[in-house]
């Protein structure tokens, strides 16, 4: 490139960068500061969720269920409408199949690679990523709506105070990390509460509707967001309570019924319509799921107050102390009030709290559709406090003194810091790509393995010829999963004499599972017998720990000696 070249580029280059400028200064005038603040918002939003969004990858380490998602999503973009699973509803399943399908048939080559099973499993990695753009795509979203929400409902400041709040809040950031379903789901819960604030307050029917559409996407995103009946509920009091006349309880349940719970069906119908078209596998499923998280997920069998577990560990996890205690208050205050959008968002935010504390399992996900609308309330409750008089002039020393306190007891008290190292903790090395590593460098070819839920991802042996037809050289395993334990059930396969039985000779363990089964030994008898077994007659010839900069857990391998038979087994057991 010759001088005059580089001049000319130069020059283009500074009239571009003035253009710039011109236009970030005349953004203000566009679109106002509070554009620019929430624009800015969105930028800090995204920037924390797209930071390590490949971490891990080709294998999802983040959560399981993202490969429950992918499996579903791409039988959708191969034509294949009915996902055959329903252990969640299918609107996330059909926005991934079709951004697979449209990264197939317009950003592949020739259309070629996507959507394929045999590039899902020799390379997973596209297909995760398409997944987890729309989570984050999700998670920014729902930053918009919560100020979108707080300006509809109390005012400006307080709706850019809860989006900033959003933006840093490390459960959204950590779920819009993954392709899974809470964050959409909460996205589309959001749009629904602010459709439900606006009717409410402007008394549209229109805006019901809407509102009730988009609570029936929420709901075919994740069946828990079915509570979204009750605010549409009390916004359709708000919107009819002129025409209701006499007999009003009954004239009400009937307008909910035909202006919100139909319009929520038809929408929840168009994203899961197999519910229909295949009964007895989604009554099986919905059963099964809700079976599961009524009766327990491994890990909180020695919690015995739901209520008191997701306020004090779960909720405090996620916002910290201030803006959970600010929640309660600005929950108390909207009980107090009672403004429409007191009414709407307030008596939600309490059932649905109810209802996911009975339950058993106490994933810290399933309250997500809620925290928005708890920042929300916090922020409301901080500026209501603001306003009184005794506490204008103390207000400054109160939070400093406050800060400080926490500070220096190093508890967790706004959600920022947590977010910047979540997203910051996406870097390094697994355990689990260094176990798998060792062990397809030590493990004869064709070894018949046994492994936990949780462990290193090692290639079973069906799915070779995948891998060869790619032409790429992978050592393949016979393997055999062992199920996750459940209370109140058993895997068959967890015991020493079925592995005797089909020749299994490495057991790999987990501590995602094992260390979880051993915290609750009276709930799983059989899964601690097994490991007994395992520790009297197995010789451990490997462990894999976290070191500095690695994560995941502690992968332990068992070898059994091929001295070891039925008869040995019983003959040393007895």
């Amino acid at each position: 490139m010759g001088i005059p070249a580089v001049t000319a580029l130069v020059k283009t280059a500074r009239r571009g960068g003035r253009r710039m400028l011109a236009t970030l200064r005349a953004l203000p005038r566009t679109i106002g500061w509070a554009g620019v603040v929430v624009v800015v918002l969105l930028l800090l939003a995204a920037a924390l969720r797209l930071k390590g969004v490949s971490w891990g990858l080709p294998y999802s380490y983040q959560d399981p269920d993202e490969r429950v998602v992918l499996l579903h999503a791409l039988r959708i973009a191969r034509g294949h409408p009915d996902p055959r699973f329903f252990y969640y509803p299918s609107m996330f399943f059909d926005m991934v199949g079709i951004a697979v399908w449209i990264a197939g048939h317009f950003i592949s080559p020739h259309g070629a690679g996507l959507p394929s099973p045999a590039t899902f499993l020799t390379d997973p990695t596209p297909y995760y990523l398409i997944g987890r753009g729309l989570a984050v795509a999700c998670g920014v979203a729902s930053v918009y709506l919560v100020y979108r929400l707080g300006r509809e409902a109390f005012s400006r400041p307080v709706g850019l105070l809860a989006a900033l709040f959003l933006a840093v809040e490390p459960l959204s950031v950590r779920y819009s990390h993954v392709a899974v379903t809470d964050v959409p789901a909460t996205m589309f819960g959001l749009l629904a509460l602010l459709l439900f604030v606006r009717a409410a307050r402007l008394g549209s029917a229109r805006t019901l509707l809407a509102g009730a559409l988009a609570a029936g996407l929420a709901t075919g995103t994740k069946y828990n967001l079915g509570m979204l009946f009750l605010p549409g509920t009390v916004a359709c009091w708000y919107v009819y309570r002129g025409d209701l006349g006499g007999r009003r309880l009954w004239r009400l349940s009937l307008r909910a019924l035909r202006r919100v719970a139909l319009p929520m069906l038809g929408a929840f119908l168009a994203c899961t319509p197999f519910a229909v078209l295949d009964p007895t596998r989604f009554v099986r499923d919905f059963y099964r799921q809700n079976q599961i998280v009524a009766n327990g997920w491994l890990g909180f069998e020695n919690v015995h107050n739901g209520y008191w577990y997701n306020l004090s560990v779960n909720l405090v996890g996620s916002l910290g102390v201030v803006l959970v205690a600010l929640g309660l208050a600005g929950l108390v205050l909207a009980l107090a009030r009672r403004t429409r959008a007191d009414l709407v968002l307030a008596p939600y935010v309490i059932a649905y709290y109810l209802y996911v504390s009975s339950w058993h399992a106490l994933m810290d996900r399933y309250l997500l559709p809620i925290v928005p609308v708890l920042i929300v309330l916090a922020v409301r409750a901080c500026a209501a406090l603001a306003r009184v008089p005794v506490f204008r002039r103390r207000a400054l020393r109160v939070v400093v003194v406050a800060a400080a306190a926490a500070r220096l007891l190093g508890a967790n008290v706004l959600p920022a810091r947590a977010a910047i190292r979540y997203s910051r903790s996406l870097s390094g090395t697994d355990v689990r790509t260094v176990a798998k590593d060792w062990l397809e460098a030590h493990l004869p070819a064709n070894a018949v393995i046994a492994e936990e839920q949780y462990g290193p991802p090692l290639v079973p042996r069906h799915d070779l010829r995948y891998f060869t037809r790619a032409r790429l050289s992978t050592p393949s395993y016979h393997i055999y999963k062992l199920r996750l334990p459940l209370p109140g059930g058993h895997d068959p396969k967890a015991h020493l004499a079925y592995l005797i039985r089909h020749k299994v000779t490495y057991v790999v363990l987990s501590s995602g599972v094992d260390s979880r089964v051993l915290a609750a030994r009276a709930i799983y008898p059989a899964q601690v017998a097994f490991y007994g077994e395992l520790a009297r007659f197995g010789h451990v010839i490997a462990t894999f720990a976290p070191r500095q900069g690695e994560h995941g857990p502690v992968i332990t391998v068992y070898r059994l000696p091929p001295t070891l038979t039925m008869a040995v087994l019983r003959r040393t057991s007895t």
